[in-house]
This record gives structure tokens, sequence and C-alpha cells, in this order.
């Protein structure tokens, strides 16, 4: 079982029910049990999951032995150094629910085939190149010298961040962490999609943006950082009418899958790692 992105670590206000938990999650309050026959508080606790923190997001696993998180990240934070990461702040978030399964939202999120049609008004067309990865994960680079984290510019994008390596100036890392997120890590900023299956054909897709604590202190921060949320919001949901679509056409009676394109080569990838998991029971 691989570890799968929670959440970033920030501080989050939650709706709760009359019962209640110990942080540690060990059941505090329960009304109307005290009845119940054969009730036992130490074992109507809430169920523990591994956890491990990298870069200040937290991961969890259902699986109580295994790899820890690190040999699932592979050669990513190495990947990812220059950025520094864990130096970025979470300002935003949001979720889109969507009539179509995960599988599709991260298949779509890994490739440049559909951007010049689905998006032609947004980013428009875009290319890419694939790197190799070591552990549990797939990246790809959209090519561009700028942030493509922002599509008003009138509004100029905040600086790089400062120290980037080659590669990282070169565009913007996309990535598979599987089986269920995706980092999107840009020049100056970086955001994340986060899926939790519903059904198999509806799922939940949790964006969020993140930038250097540098940025954020930045007194205009508030102005310049609105063209990104709406870029990140209107391009997630360009591509949730797409699939949508391409839900609905899986189940016709007459689908047939069609070849991939050259440009596919990470949809691929991800489609054999999910074979492949199939394949050995997880």
């Amino acid at each position: 079982m691989v570890w799968w992105a929670v959440a970033p670590l920030y501080p989050r206000s939650r709706v709760q029910d009359k019962t209640s938990y110990f942080s540690d999650g060990r059941l505090y309050g329960c009304p109307d049990m005290q009845d119940a026959e054969g009730f036992d508080r130490s074992e109507n606790g809430l169920v523990s999951l591994r956890c491990e923190t990298w870069a200040g997001f937290l991961f969890a696993n259902f699986a109580e032995t295994g790899p820890g998180l690190m040999d699932q990240l592979g050669d990513l934070p190495e990947r990812m150094a220059s950025h520094r990461l864990d130096r970025m702040r979470c300002t935003w978030t949001m979720e889109i629910t969507a009539e179509c399964n995960w599988k599709l939202v991260l298949e779509n999120a890994m490739e440049t085939y559909h951007t010049g049609t689905v998006h032609r008004d947004s980013i428009g067309a875009q290319t890419q190149r694939a790197f190799p990865t070591q552990g549990d994960w797939l990246c790809m680079q959209v090519l561009s010298r700028t942030s493509v984290g922002s599509l008003d510019h009138a509004i100029p994008p905040f600086n790089p961040i400062e120290g980037l390596d080659d590669d990282a100036r070169e565009g913007t890392y996309f990535t598979i962490l599987h089986p269920l997120t995706q980092f999107a890590v840009a020049q100056d900023c970086m955001w994340w999609l986060n899926i939790r299956p519903l059904t198999v054909s509806r799922s939940v897709i949790e964006i969020g943006g993140c930038f250097p604590e540098t940025t954020v202190a930045l007194p205009d921060f508030a102005a310049r950082s609105r063209p990104y949320q709406d870029r990140w919001e209107r391009v997630a949901r360009e591509d949730v009418g797409i699939l949508e679509d391409h839900q609905y056409a899986l189940g016709s009676a007459l689908f047939r899958p069609g070849p991939l394109s050259g440009r596919d080569d990470m949809v691929h990838a991800a489609g054999r790692w999910t074979i492949e998991r199939l394949l050995n029971g997880g």
C-alpha cells in the first residue's frame, strides 16, 4: 500500500457532532451510549493510520507495515530541492466534485495533448518533456521560462524563487505521487491536486496553492495572488467539463479504447503503474 497526501499542515475549521475524541484518537464523549450492551469506550476510538510528513505535507498509509514515505518519494525531494517547498505556505484551497473517476483526473493532468483545444482560451497549447524518476512517482515538465501559474498578463507574476537549478528554471514540474496526488511546481509557486474517489465514476478534487514565505509577506500579495487562484480554478473547471464527457462516453456499449499518442507517455506510465499494482494485489 502506497502513501497518499492528506493535506498541507495548516489550521482548518471542522464541524463536529456531539461525539468527541481525544487528540490521540481515544473516544472522549459519546452521548446516550451508557446503556448500550457491550459498549466499551476503549474499543470505539478513531481508526489509527500511519502518518508521515514531508515539506509541510501530511501523508497517510492504510497499511500498518511496509516501506516508509521517503521510499515512495524516492528522488522527488532532490528534484524539488531548489524550490524549497518546506518554506512555502498554503494560502488558498477549494474543492470541485467531478462526475468522473480519479484515474481520468490524473491522466489528464499529466499530458499536454489536450491543452491547445480544451484550454484554447486560457493556458493554450503547451509542450512537455519527461524526467525519469526513482520511487513511486512520475514527473514531466511543461516548458516555459516564465511561470504558468497565472493567466493575467496585466499583473506581472511574482519573481522566481532564488537559487532555482537549471532544470527548474525551464518550466513547471507536473507530477503524480501515486496513486491520488499531484504536485505542480512552477518557478514562483506550487499548487496541488488531491483526488478523493467517491464511486467508480465520481471524485472530489481538492486544489490548493502555495507560495514562498517571502512572497506571502509582500504588502500587495493578496491582489497579486488572485490571478493565480483564478487560473487554478478556471483550468480545473475546464478539465472537469471534458472529463465528465469522457466518463459518460466510457459507459457506452460501443466504447473501444484507442491508441495513445507520443505525447501521452505519462498517461501510459500511470496506467502501467495501476495495472502492476492490481496484478500484484496492491
